[in-house]
Parts: C-alpha cells; structure tokens; sequence
C-alpha cells in the first residue's frame, strides 16, 4: 500500500498569516495542487489540518490534538489516521506549500523506495540535504523515527523524522519549489504562467 500525509495546518506567517491551503497557484488552490500531484500515487489520502473544500476526491482530513506544535506531531496525527499500515507500507510525506509537485516526482521517489536496495526512506534533495517533507517512507522506519524522538515531539524539527539510510533523488526543480514569502509565491504563480503558455 502507498498512503500520503500533507501537512495542512501552518499558520503562513511568512505569507502574511493566510491559509496556506487556500492560496491559488494557476487555477487552484496549493491543497488541491498538492493532492492532484498525490492522487493518482496514493491509495490513501490524509490531510493534517482544518478541513477545507477540495476538488480532489477521497480524502480525509484529521488534526492533531494540539495544532500548532509542528510537523512532527502532525505527522503522528496523520500516520495514526492512515491505521491499519504495515511496516513495509510506503507513507509519502507533503507539505501543501509544494505547488508545483507533479504525480511524476512523487512516483520518482515511490519508485527509488521500491528498488533492489531497500533504503527505509528516499527523499528530495535540496540545498540543506534531503527534504523530511518531500520524502517517502517505509511505514516502520517513520515510525521508528517518531519513537525515537519520544513523548514530547513539539517543536521537533522534520529532518529528525529521516532515518539512517535515506536516499535522495534530484527531483526537477519546479517540483520542489516552496512557497514560504511572497517572493516564493510570486515565483511559482510565473512558472504556471509560463508553462501555461508554452
């Protein structure tokens, strides 16, 4: 089984405290751009945060018993929704200010998990290393993860969740593009744009 978690739940503070999910990007919102990219890789669709309106179906949306503390614990909410996965189950991890993801990207990364090695997670490279929340897990190395960081995961920084043994995968560039400041959004809203025009 492959079942994705999007983080949903950030307060956008750097975008001037919008809803990140709600922002248009194109001709839809960064929730619906992010789960279209997902759909078609995931047998299971959660979203960790308030619900909202989305044109993609079959999707569930959960929160954390205390949301605001971070993508770790909303990670442990979203792996608890996905119940029952086994260990070798594979748990896509996304961040919903990813417009730009392409269905190609996530099955890039799916794909390097299922290969001869067997790495416990395979992520996005970026300029800091491998991205936690552009990755794709097996479902026993995440949890793992989560154990090892213990009871209190508030404020916990993602890249704590990648286990020994990740493997990164040099994704196209636009697919990885985030959208933190409006810089970031007026960026991504020109590669539509320009792809659009093409």
């Amino acid at each position: 089984m492959t079942a994705c978690v999007v983080l949903a739940g950030g307060a956008g503070r750097r975008l001037g405290g919008v809803d990140k999910a709600a922002v248009v990007v194109g001709d839809a919102s960064m929730l619906d751009r992010v789960l279209a990219a997902a759909r078609p890789v995931a047998d299971s669709l959660v979203v960790v945060g308030p619900s909202r309106a989305t044109s993609v179906p079959g999707v569930r949306f959960v929160e954390e018993d205390a949301p605001g503390a971070g993508p770790v614990p909303a990670v442990a909410a979203g792996l608890d929704a996905l119940a029952p996965v086994t260990d070798e189950d594979a748990i896509v991890l996304l961040a919903v200010d990813q417009p730009l993801l392409t269905t190609a990207a996530v099955e890039q990364l799916v794909a390097r998990l299922g290969a001869a090695d067997r790495p416990p997670a395979v992520a996005a490279a970026g300029p800091d290393g491998p991205n936690p929340l552009l990755a794709v897990y097996r479902a026993g190395a995440l949890r793992a993860a989560g154990a090892a960081i213990g009871p209190d995961l508030a404020g916990v920084r993602a890249a704590r969740l990648l286990p020994a043994g990740t493997v990164t995968v040099d994704l196209d560039a636009s697919a990885t593009t985030n959208v933190n400041r409006p810089a970031d959004l007026a960026r991504a809203r020109a590669l539509v744009r320009r792809a659009k025009s093409r």
